[in-house]
Formats: structure tokens, C-alpha cells, sequence
């Protein structure tokens, strides 16, 4: 029997448990739990062929029953995992192609002869405690499942709740999961209990992710390219937050900062077609993300980009590595933090509220100016939004080598900005000329960032600091040493980065402009 699941996933951090009493009193259920114990087997073959598709199948025990599931590919779209799912009682521990429905499905399984070459990969054991409710129009199930995941010697726990839509409404499963996650120690989930078991089995550990590729070719409106730029920010956000947990990777932190910083650019270039409400929820959410990343990532660069180089080429400057280390503490408070953020509710909520606007469109804005924009080609808005973002740039960068260090802040934001934007529209473009003004865009970034590393560095410096000012021996001379010499190091790569600038400015003001004119001609 084919169903198409739809669900969310709430999961409790540290394995924590919820009892079932305490769920049901949440849900104002009117019956008491169907109580299960559930051992399930999931196989594929050696070289993971079914993984490697997109596909997890599995054998459930029951009691004496069998069922035999395989979920192929669905989608993502706004938060909701959703799977092709096919679902047949057999007898016996292995799996059965005759078992699965989908005619298309078991000639290619056959012909690439997953059957035969089948083996277990995990198992997962827990006991599931569910609910069947009502909410608005619509019936959903609520399971809490509390067990773990098992491959060879290993073991990892589970805790999670899934609320699976049986009919109705999406938008009352969000409802549902806001409700819960400010009441409960949960936070929005991704990973499937199959993508987890495959985690263990392979020893595969979480990595930081770039965004994934945005295609805006066809017929796409303005709303349509905001709507896929969100979900595309949202991806990248939400795939570095297991790196970001289980790793000590910085990569992971400037990632996911990557995509607030996109997330915000969008909201910025589409402003005048998103609704007054909307744009302001987003914007005060996405600020609070950022400053709870902020401290772990700057430090992070004044560890890579100055102490550590300092620390290596003075080494007979015994207070250049007790600065280091005092900056390595700092650093790993800065990310316990940054941990907490990712499982505080305002950052579930968060999610659900964009994903709720996404699938409903209640983000669009409703007057005349907002409905014109909306609907017009993804292309027409891009040449326009590219065309003045442009012009703002050239006009501030003008004659560089007279801008204050407070202007070259702003023209490295500006740039920022317009890199951001040119990225997010490149599909809708020929690639080699866009790819070209992208490479100057990208080296005006890397030359100003510099400067806005110093000045971050300073204020951290003066920070990190008082952790020496107890230190025997320590004084004012020494302070202003170490001040001096960092001052200086700092300097001596500002000098190069501008000299680099300067020759970078000059290359981009004469790029030849990629998209067409402003009234989408071209």
C-alpha cells in the first residue's frame, strides 16, 4: 500500500525523556496512549544502493507480525519531511520485492539486483507511545518514541516525538509543534532514525555545508524566487546544525552564519513584496541568530587569522601564548552558547513560523505596490534589484583611495550584499559572466575583511586582556606591549589588503554588468 507521509519531528536534546503521562496532559488527549514495542531492521546493500537513491527499507517486528516499509524520495519543502511510503504485511525477517506496490519501483530494484545482494545495516529498538488527536480540521498522530539505535557494538539513543499529519491541514501540525516545543525541552529535528542509523553504521560524522545550488530557471515570478531562495537559506542553515553540536569544525559556525547573513539579504532585496509583519518577525528573529553566533565565529577568526600566526612566528613572547589561550577559552564558552541557541524554542519556533508562512504564503504582502511585484518575472525584479544595488556600490566606492575606515565598513557590506544577491539570481544569467563579476566581488570581500577583522580584533583584545591583568607582573607597560604588537601585526596586513583593494576596485568598475537593464530587457 502506497501512502504519502507527511511529519515532523521534534527531538529531545540529549536523550532526555518526556513521559507518556506528561505528553498526553500536553495534548489534552482524551484516551490513553496505544502502548508498542517496536524492533526494526533496516537493509541495503554494500555499497549502500539504496541510500545512495534516496531510499530506506525496513523490516518491523511487532509482536508475531512483519510489516515491510520502503520510503523512496518526497521532499522538504517548509520543514516537512515527506516520503513515498510503501507498506506490506510478509512473512518472515527479510525483505520481499513482490511485497512492494509500486510496479516502476520493483523492476528497477530488480534490475539493479538490490534484492539479492540485501543485508541488515542497523536496527532501532524503542517503545512507542502514540496519540491519535484532533486539531482544527485535521487528525494527527503523536508518537513519542524512547529507545536507540544499534549497529554492531554500537549504540546511540533515541528520544524524539513525530507528528505525523493522517488528514487534514499542514498548517495544524505547525501549530502543534509551536505549541509543544515552547512547553517541552525539544528542538525541531532533521535527521530520520534511518539517516541516523546510517550515520553509526558508516561512521559518518556531520560536516559543514555550503548552500546547495537555487535554480530560478522557467517561468518563475518574483514571489517564487523568494519563496526558493528562503528554503534554500533555510536548508543550509538547518545542515550545519549537527556539525555545529557534535564537532569542533569553525567552518560549520561561519556556514551557518553564511546563511543567516543570506537569509537577511533576501529579506532586504524583496522588502517592498513581503508583508510589514512578516518582514519584521524575520528580521528581529534572524538578528537574534546572528548575535547568539556572532562572539564564537569572531573569535574564531582572531584565533586563525592573528594568534595563532603570532604565537608561531614570536615564539619567545611567552604573553602571546597566554593570550592564545585565554582567547581558546573564551572561544569555547562562546560556542557552548551557541549550542544553547540552537536548542533554545525561540529557535524552533522560529522555524516553524517561517516554514507555517512558506507553505501558506501568508508572507506576501497585500497591497497594490506588493501584488504588481510579486507577479512579475523572477528576472524583470533581478535586473532592477542588480541594477540599482550596483550603482549604490560604484557610488560609494567612488574615489577609494579617500574612504574613511568607516566608509570602507560600509562599501564591504554594501558588497557583501550585492555578492549575495548576484548569487542567489546567477541561475536566471550566462554563468561565465556572471561567475566573473561573482570572482570580484568575492576579492573586494576578502581585501576589506581585514579592516573589519582589526576592528573586532581591538575590542576582543581589550576583552581577552583583563584575563591577564591579575597575572604576576603584569601592568600597564605589558598591556600596552601586547596591545602594540598585535596593533602591529594587524597593521601590516591592513597596508597589503588595501594595496590589494585598490587594483580589485579598479578590475570591478570595469566588469561589464551581467543582467539586462533595469525594466528586465535584455
Amino acid at each position: 500500500m502506497k501512502n504519502q507521509e507527511i511529519e515532523l519531528k521534534l527531538a529531545l536534546p540529549g536523550g532526555a525523556a518526556v513521559r507518556p503521562a506528561a505528553l498526553r496532559k500536553l495534548l489534552a488527549a482524551p484516551t490513553r496512549a496505544t502502548a508498542k514495542r517496536m524492533e526494526t531492521s533496516y537493509f541495503d546493500t554494500a555499497d549502500c544502493w539504496l541510500k545512495n537513491h534516496g531510499m530506506a527499507l525496513r523490516v518491523r517486528r511487532i509482536g508475531d507480525q512483519r510489516i515491510q516499509t520502503l520510503k523512496a524520495p518526497g521532499s522538504m519543502l517548509d520543514g516537512l519531511q515527506s516520503f513515498a511510503e510503501f507498506e506490506a504485511p510478509i512473512e518472515g525477517n527479510r525483505p520481499r520485492l513482490a511485497a512492494i506496490s509500486d510496479a516502476k519501483l520493483r523492476r528497477r530494484l530488480d534490475r539493479a539486483g538490490v534484492m539479492t545482494r540485501l543485508r541488515p545495516v542497523f536496527t532501532t529498538r524503542f517503545d512507542r507511545n502514540a496519540w491519535l488527536i484532533r486539531r482544527g480540521e485535521s487528525q494527527i498522530e503523536v508518537a513519542l518514541d524512547v529507545g536507540s539505535i544499534g549497529s554492531k557494538a554500537t549504540e546511540i539513543p533515541i528520544a524524539e516525538i513525530e507528528l505525523e499529519l493522517k488528514a487534514g491541514n499542514p498548517v495544524d501540525l505547525f501549530h502543534l509543534a509551536e505549541g509543544l516545543v515552547e512547553d517541552l525541552p525539544a528542538r525541531l529535528g532533521l535527521a530520520t532514525k534511518a539517516a541516523r542509523g546510517y550515520a553509526l553504521a558508516l561512521h559518518e560524522k556531520p560536516v559543514p555545508e555550503r548552500a546547495g545550488p537555487l535554480d530560478l530557471t522557467g517561468k518563475v515570478t518574483a514571489g517564487d524566487a523568494f519563496s526558493a531562495i528562503v528554503r534554500n537559506c533555510l536548508a543550509q542553515l538547518r545542515a550545519n546544525e549537527a556539525a555545529i553540536l557534535e564537532s569542533e569544525d569553525d567552518e560549520a559556525i561561519h556556514q551557518f552564519r553564511v546563511a543567516i547573513r543570506r537569509f537577511r539579504a533576501a529579506i532586504g532585496a524583496f522588502r517592498e513584496l513581503i508583508d510589514d509583519g512578516a518582514h519584521a518577525a524575520m528580521s528581529i528573529d534572524l538578528r537574534w541568530l546572528q548575535r547568539q553566533f556572532g562572539p564564537a565565529r569572531d573569535l574564531d577568526v582572531l584565533i586563525a587569522e592573528t594568534l595563532m600566526p603570532m604565537a608561531e612566528r614570536m615564539r619567545d613572547q611567552a604573553v602571546i601564548r597566554e593570550l592564545l589561550e585565554i582567547a581558546r577559552r573564551a572561544r569555547a564558552e562562546a560556542r557552548r552558547q551557541a549550542h544553547l541557541a540552537l536548542e533554545n524554542p525561540r529557535y524552533a519556533v522560529m522555524l516553524l513560523h517561517i516554514y507555517r508562512q512558506l507553505l501558506t504564503d501568508d508572507w506576501r504582502g497585500r497591497g497594490a505596490v506588493a501584488q504588481f511585484g510579486l507577479n512579475q518575472s523572477a528576472r524583470t525584479f533581478a535586473n532592477r534589484w542588480l541594477n540599482r544595488s550596483h550603482k549604490r556600490l560604484v557610488r560609494l566606492g567612488g574615489e577609494h583611495a579617500a574612504l574613511s575606515e568607516t566608509e570602507l565598513h560600509r562599501l564591504r557590506l554594501l558588497g557583501k550584499k550585492m555578492r549575495y544577491g548576484a548569487q542567489a539570481f546567477a541561475s536566471l544569467y550566462d554563468s561565465k559572466r556572471t561567475d566573473k563579476y561573482l570572482a570580484h566581488l568575492s576579492a573586494i570581500q576578502d581585501h576589506l575583511g581585514s579592516l573589519n577583522d582589526a576592528v573586532v580584533g581591538r575590542h576582543l583584545l581589550t576583552n581577552l586582556t583583563k584575563g591577564l591583568s591579575d597575572a604576576p607582573g603584569w601592568g600597564s607597560a605589558e598591556s600596552n606591549l601586547l596591545h602594540g604588537i598585535v596593533l602591529g601585526w594587524q597593521s601590516h596586513r591592513i597596508s597589503g589588503d588595501l594595496g590589494g583593494f585598490q587594483m580589485t576596485w579598479e578590475g570591478f568598475r570595469a566588469q561589464r554588468k551581467f543582467w539586462g537593464k533595469a525594466n528586465g530587457v535584455g
